[in-house]
């Protein structure tokens, strides 16, 4: 080999050495953190749809096996001093219950990982019922965690409860008053890299959705749904892209140029993305914002959105979207756009 070829492969291979040098990251290394950020942020998610669901058993086995619960009713310690003092506090559900009087809404996280544990903070809201049928924030707050991989799964070691408006301290004086699945089987780093694209994949469509209906976008609103896509909500069902976009026109009647909305906008948060090949399902809330009295932001319309999704030419499209109108229902919204048609 001559002196221009030996010096070319040291150039080449010098990067390579650096990187190894430098200590960076390996690819399995960096898909590892991505999943273990993914696993944090879903038990985030989900810590709020059991809680709202009165599913404790559910909500406790978040938990770590030696996991403390710390906020207004005390300190408690391990699933099932957990799930008890649920129980205890705010009551066993009836059969069938679905919770149609307040819901969380849960952002902002930020996660730090440290191998097989993870310091984690993030914001809630609490909404309930107001007497007019409108979603009401009634607490906010921030949970203050430690997060420990428990037989590969991420579990809350330790979950603080922090009450931001009003303010209360974790420590102060308590106020008055199934089990995980099995893990699924190894998979290679192809596809768990695609698994990790997919999902995130799924959640920006979920919230192109908001951000088309508030631009009043309403060919690319019904392009995110596949050719045989469905929306529903109640009885109302719209049937392929055409169909879902004359509703929307025969709503809002056709948008002017050069719209610009400044008189409502749509939040989505709370998604949970379940993968499954070329099919998907997802689960996320949204909340409806309005100008109000002296141009103030004010929530009118809460709810929650359960989709399925579909790879079609692809890419990801909404297969069945039903919305769940909460607060309020689906049937009383419908009563106050009667009354507030002409005639």
């Amino acid at each position: 080999m001559g002196y221009r070829a030996i010096a070319m492969a040291l150039l080449l291979a010098a990067p390579v050495s650096l990187q190894a040098q430098d200590g960076a990251p390996s690819l399995e290394q960096r898909l590892e953190r991505l999943e273990a950020e993914s696993a944090i942020r879903r038990v985030l998610i989900e810590y709020g749809k059991f809680l709202d669901a009165k599913d404790y058993h559910d909500y406790a086995a978040l938990f770590a096996k030696d996991g403390v619960w710390q906020g207004g009713f005390g300190t408690f310690a391990g699933p099932a001093a957990i799930e008890k003092m649920l129980v205890d506090n705010m009551g066993a559900p009836e059969p069938g219950f679905v919770n149609k009087a307040n819901f969380h809404m849960l952002t902002n996280p930020v996660i730090a990982i440290d191998g097989d544990r993870a310091q984690v903070e993030s914001k809630y809201l609490f909404w309930t019922r107001s007497a007019d049928d409108r979603p009401t924030p009634l607490l906010a707050g921030r949970y203050v965690d430690e997060f420990v991989r428990e037989n590969g799964q991420w579990k809350i070691a330790r979950r603080t409860t922090w009450g931001a408006i009003p303010f209360r301290d974790p420590s102060g004086p308590p106020a008055a008053g199934g089990g995980p699945a099995a893990a699924p089987p190894p998979l290679s780093t192809e596809q768990r890299l695609r698994r990790a694209e997919d999902t995130l994949a799924i959640e920006r469509v979920i919230t192109d959705y908001a951000a088309r209906l508030d631009a009043r976008d309403f060919d690319g609103y019904a392009a995110l749904f596949a050719h045989d896509g469905t929306w529903q909500t109640g009885r109302t069902v719209r049937h392929g892209p055409e169909e879902i976009k004359a509703m929307l026109t025969g709503l809002f009647g056709p948008t002017p140029a050069g719209f610009a909305n400044a008189s409502d906008y749509h939040l989505v948060s709370n998604i949970a993305v379940d993968v499954d090949g070329d099919h998907a399902t997802a689960r996320s809330r949204h909340l409806m914002m309005t100008r109000g009295e002296g141009g103030h932001p004010t929530p009118t319309l809460a709810g929650w959105y359960e989709d399925e999704f579909v790879r079609e030419d692809g890419q990801w499209k909404i297969l069945h979207r039903i919305d769940h109108p909460l607060m309020p229902t689906a049937e009383e919204w419908a009563k106050e756009m009667a009354a507030r048609r002409p005639g």
